[in-house]
């Protein structure tokens, strides 16, 4: 359950920052999603090529410092191009468990750094990466997981969801009904999608279930809210 005082504090807020500049730095969560669904083509002949097509517009969901998670998928597909097609067609099969199709992709990737890795030391395709690839193909129904924001946001939302270092299944599983919550809540506010709507461009994926809103909408609380409350107790 999510606190309704505390989701209506951090919304109000979200929606003043919103227009205020926050948009202009994150849409290009948007455009990152229209990009793969454009490009994105599983039987394509040049697999490695169509790859770095569809992420072109991932920028830091897929790299940051000292995180390198899409060059390394990227080297892999130029590498072994079926093993890293047949990693994606069981990561996007709905006829799996979420978790255990997280966790066998993030398997197999170990596998291809040891035979494909070049003395490279990590993969980094981990829970957050693998987690956007999945986002990024079925923006309808998932969302980005990285665990320092959603434990984050949970607290400021005074959920009753708990995450744990290390606790990699139980907190898949939290993080989607937590999100999937906050999703529905978000859904409820004709303003707020309103405000997204007239913000949309023709390079923006539509977001007609709110679930890249809401995975912004959890990254702001982490951010944001969690700043101000800093602020507060100084």
């Amino acid at each position: 359950m999510i606190d309704k005082k505390a989701f209506s504090d951090a919304l109000a807020n979200y929606k003043k920052d919103f227009v205020a500049g926050w948009w202009a730095d994150e849409n290009f969560k948007w455009e990152a999603v229209k990009c793969f669904q454009d490009n994105w083509n599983i039987d394509a002949e040049d697999f490695a090529e169509m790859l770095k097509r569809s992420l072109a517009k991932t920028y830091g969901l897929l790299a940051s410092m000292n995180n390198f998670p899409r060059q390394m998928i990227e080297i892999f597909a130029e590498e072994a191009p079926d093993k890293v097609k047949m990693m994606f067609v069981a990561l996007f099969d709905e006829n799996k468990n979420i978790v255990e199709r997280i966790l066998n992709f993030k398997e197999q990737a170990e596998q291809l750094l040891k035979d494909h890795g070049n003395d490279a030391k990590n993969h980094y395709q981990n829970e957050n990466s693998i987690s956007t690839y999945l986002w990024l193909m079925y923006p309808d129904k998932y969302y980005i997981y990285k665990f320092g924001e959603i434990k984050s946001c949970a607290e400021v939302l005074q959920s009753s969801y708990k995450f744990k270092k290390g606790a990699y299944e139980d907190n898949l599983r939290n993080f989607y009904s937590f999100y999937n919550e906050l999703c529905v809540n978000l859904q409820g506010d004709a303003e707020m999608k309103k405000l997204l709507a007239d913000n949309l461009t023709e390079d923006c994926y539509p977001d007609k279930e709110l679930r890249t809103l809401t995975m912004d909408f959890g990254f702001y609380i982490s951010r944001k809210c969690t700043e101000k409350e800093n602020e507060k107790k100084n």
